[in-house]
């Protein structure tokens, strides 16, 4: 096929066939896109065809469980993935300025969205009835060009894309030990660090700073700490932490509200390790939106806050 015809073939390819690429593409699978879209997995593989015949190059290799796509296939994925994302933005815009209601996804890491979102969203729901939350509580980096998120509140390390702003949640983020008041009832705070070996350390395993960390820097005489529970939740820990079953380190992002409402107190008092891990994320194409700005303001005024520790094992919010 000469390039003139090649490029008129091209014109031809529906929108269909486009989605069919990308979901064979998302799934490494014609028959797994096909059950996505609705359709057979030979319309699926008729469309790439199509599209094959028209660029004159390979999209996809057969492999032992499905496809992988080839070089090429991989850079018409990333236009694909663009035009699509940017489709979507102008969709999203024009049906919010036409529409009264309005819908806001945000993806949080679980832990903040157990505990800073769940508890403060009916009153946010309630003062701005026009808009609709979707909440997704995951680790997993946000796509913001394929899946609709609007705004992200990450966990770890800040994310490197490209056309999104980021900020930290909180001014002097921090890791610290935080333990129930009744653990460490009787004794005289804050403690030596070297007190560390009395107590059953709970371990939480996604955390971006750990038990060993925060002993090496304060009490490395301690070789052989007493471990505990072994979680995968910030939440899960603190709760744990408050029915006395040990002590835990977290971010003070997150133990901010157990603080200030007594039921965590800090009994090594300011030995923190210094660490931010909490982001606010926003796409720059989401800056627009009436909607995504009132939820981004509403999200950075009950996280503002700076936790400094006190000696007395509390600490000042």
């Amino acid at each position: 096929m000469k390039p003139v015809q090649r490029y008129r073939a091209l014109r031809k390819a529906s929108l269909k066939g486009l989605q069919a690429f990308e979901a064979a593409y998302m799934h490494r699978s014609f028959a797994a896109a096909a059950q996505e879209l609705s359709i057979t997995a030979s319309a699926i593989s008729h469309s790439i065809q199509t599209l094959e015949e028209a660029l004159g190059t390979q999209l996809f290799e057969r492999a032992r469980r499905g496809v992988e796509p080839t070089a090429e296939g991989a850079r018409l994925y990333e236009v694909i993935r663009r035009s699509f994302g940017d489709i979507d933005d102008e969709l999203r815009t024009i049906l919010d300025r036409g529409s009264h209601q309005q819908v806001v996804t945000i993806q949080s890491a679980p832990s903040f969205a157990a505990i800073w979102i769940m508890p403060r969203l009916p009153a946010f729901l309630r003062a701005h009835p026009d808009i609709d939350v979707r909440l997704w509580a995951v680790h997993q980096a946000p796509d913001f060009s394929n899946s609709g998120v609007d705004v992200a509140v990450t966990y770890g390390r800040p994310p490197a894309a490209a056309g999104v702003n980021v900020e930290p949640i909180s001014r002097g983020e921090r890791y610290l030990p935080v333990c129930s008041p009744q653990l460490v009832e009787g004794w005289t705070l804050p403690l030596p660090a070297s007190d560390i070996e009395n107590f059953y350390l709970i371990q939480n395993d996604v955390s971006l700073t750990s038990w060993d960390a925060w002993i090496a820097r304060f009490a490395p005489a301690c070789d052989r700490p007493v471990r505990g529970l072994r979680l995968d939740r910030a939440f899960m820990t603190l709760s744990a932490a408050e029915n006395g079953l040990g002590m835990c380190i977290e971010s003070t992002v997150l133990v901010h509200e157990y603080l200030r409402q007594g039921r965590l107190v800090c009994p090594f008092g300011e030995l923190a390790v210094e660490a931010t891990a909490h982001h606010l994320v926003v796409p720059k194409s989401r800056d627009g939106l009436q909607a995504v700005r009132t939820v981004v303001e509403w999200i950075r005024g009950f996280a503002d806050f700076e936790a400094q520790p006190r000696a007395t094992g509390r600490c000042a919010v």
